[in-house]
């Protein structure tokens, strides 16, 4: 059945349904079939068993979607995205207590589980080491559908990249759908960004090399600001400049730059890929989150200026010592 999505709010919110839905299946499947169990280091976890005959041994990369609940709420999901790949046991990844680490070998291709940690057990055994987003008291429900598994991260590489083509394919239609719908003219980049000219400036276009000065506002897809230079309350209001084509900024950041002159304005809409992609680092952003961008171009140099030097300490009043 094909699925029109009128925005990208539409799909992460039928994508979060089907989410709530596939670990209800879940729940639903252990029912009767298959009881909890206790890892080694007293993790609860319980294990639907797929059809799959493939085992899951020390050293394989495994692919799975990966979803976590802290109490009643989704805190992180893949569903609905890219699938990430995890490190079985020697391969700088050692097993941890208390985590799925420990049950990975018993595991085989096709399998789904479900484990439950407290937080409290972790506080017990590492106090100081507790992320800011969990609290005393918080039950943590994590359910894991193993995809598939590799020997090696060759393989496992050559199987993410794929991925990353076919889901990069994915998020540009829902981009271009959602730009068609809003009736926006925009300039593809070539790596898929879209810049919407707000507002043409004047002189040359920005060149690979170029130091740039601009001013910018970043907001996730529902219109929740991320980052700013100019919103006081992120705490850094000063224009930013940079050198331009050269990775300094996220890859649709840096290309749209390309399409902007001096005084330009332009809404770039880019997919997560050339954003933040599965690793965002920020609390005010998801994995795999498409972005748009304000950016106004305040000035362009041919180069970074140089920075002023300091000059040398003067000497000891009294280098003799007497």
């Amino acid at each position: 059945m094909q699925i029109s999505y009128n925005n990208k709010n539409q799909f992460m919110k039928t994508m979060k349904n089907r989410v709530l839905f596939l670990m209800a299946a879940l729940v639903m499947a252990g029912c009767g079939k298959s009881s909890y169990k206790k890892s080694p280091g007293g993790m609860p976890y319980q294990v639907i068993s797929g059809k799959d005959t493939q085992s899951i041994r020390e050293g394989d990369f495994v692919k799975v979607h990966f979803t976590q609940k802290i109490k009643d709420s989704v805190y992180f999901t893949t569903e609905g995205s890219l699938p990430i790949y995890l490190p079985v046991g020697g391969n700088g990844a050692p097993v941890q207590p208390y985590d799925i680490s420990e049950i990975w070998t018993k595991l085989k291709v096709g399998d789904s589980v479900i484990t439950t940690q407290m937080m409290d057990t972790f506080i017990k055994r590492s106090p100081d080491r507790i992320p800011p987003q969990f609290k005393k008291g918080d039950r943590i429900m994590t359910y894991v559908r193993i995809l598939a598994a590799f020997k090696n991260d060759s393989l496992a590489r050559i199987d993410d990249e794929k991925s990353k083509k076919d889901w990069a394919l994915t998020e540009i239609k829902i981009i271009e759908k959602y730009l068609a719908d809003k009736k926006i003219t925009a300039t593809k980049t070539p790596s898929g960004a879209y810049v919407e000219m707000v507002k043409p400036g004047t002189g040359d276009l920005v060149d690979t090399g170029k130091y740039v000065t601009v001013n910018y506002t970043g907001t996730s897809w529902s219109g929740k600001k991320v980052d700013s230079n100019t919103d006081t309350s992120f705490h850094h209001v000063e224009p930013y400049s940079f050198t331009a084509g050269v990775g300094k900024m996220i890859k649709g950041f840096d290309e749209a730059m390309m399409l902007m002159n001096k005084g330009a304005k332009v809404k770039v809409y880019i997919p997560s890929l050339l954003a933040y992609g599965a690793n965002p680092g920020s609390p005010n952003l998801k994995p795999y989150e498409n972005l748009i961008f304000d950016i106004e171009l305040l000035n362009i140099q041919d180069k970074e200026p140089a920075q002023p030097t300091m000059p040398p300490p003067p000497p000891p009043s009294n280098p003799g010592g007497q």
